[in-house]
Parts: C-alpha cells; structure tokens; sequence
C-alpha cells in the first residue's frame, strides 16, 4: 500500500506529469522532427554526395523516441502496483498513459526505423 502511495505522490509533482507526457508525445514528435530535418538536409547531402547527415538524423530520432519509451517503461512499473481504479484517479491516468507512451513509442520507432532502412535503397538524389 505504501508503494501505490508513493506512486500516486509522485504522479501528482510536476516531474511525474511531465514524464508521463515526454512518454506519450517523444515518439510522435521525434518522427516529425526527423520528417521535416531529413527532408530539409537532402539537397545538402546530395550536393556534398554525403548522406551521413540523413543516417544521423535517423539515429537521433529513433534514440529520441526510444527514450520515450523506456521512461513509459519506467513509469508503467512505478504505477502497476496499486489498487485497481475502475472509475478514475491518478494511478489509472497513470497507467494509461505509460501505455499509451509504449505503444507510441514502439510505433514511431519502428516507423523510423523502416524510413531509415529505406534510406540505405533508394537514393535520394534521383529527383534533384
């Protein structure tokens, strides 16, 4: 019982709400920023015939969003142990976020992933 106490304590500071969001919108964000950078940078990489800077992008986003998942990880941990809340509370809130930051997470990262294997077949210099 003191566990879900201190789960709950800790749901309701500042810090635990914003990990709980980091959780949920690092996946979702880190794809489109690695969108929007990779497509900005393919005239630099084309004209320098260097794609080192799309696979950097690539490696930073997919790290980003697998932070993201690890924290909903660690809070899904932290918040699993506790009564069961049918009608709502902080430790319900709790859990779904941090599995709805999972599943986000898993999804974009595999989203990113497929988008950088592509990079390695298709050039991206044929249409410039």
């Amino acid at each position: 019982m003191a566990h879900a106490t201190e789960s709950t304590e800790h749901l309701r500071t500042g810090r635990g709400i914003a990990a709980l969001w980091f959780a949920v919108l690092a996946g979702p964000l880190a794809w489109m920023l690695g969108l929007n950078a990779e497509y900005s940078l393919v005239r630099v990489a084309c004209a320098k015939q260097n794609m080192l800077y799309l696979h950097v992008v690539s490696l930073l986003t997919l790290l980003l969003a697998a932070a993201g998942g690890w924290v909903a990880w660690r809070e899904w941990r932290r918040t699993r142990h506790g009564p069961d809340e049918e009608a709502g509370g902080t430790l319900a809130r709790g859990r779904f976020m941090a599995a709805l930051g999972l599943l986000a997470s898993a999804l974009f990262s595999l989203t990113i992933l497929a988008q950088w294997v592509a990079s390695f077949f298709l050039n991206p210099c044929m249409g410039i």
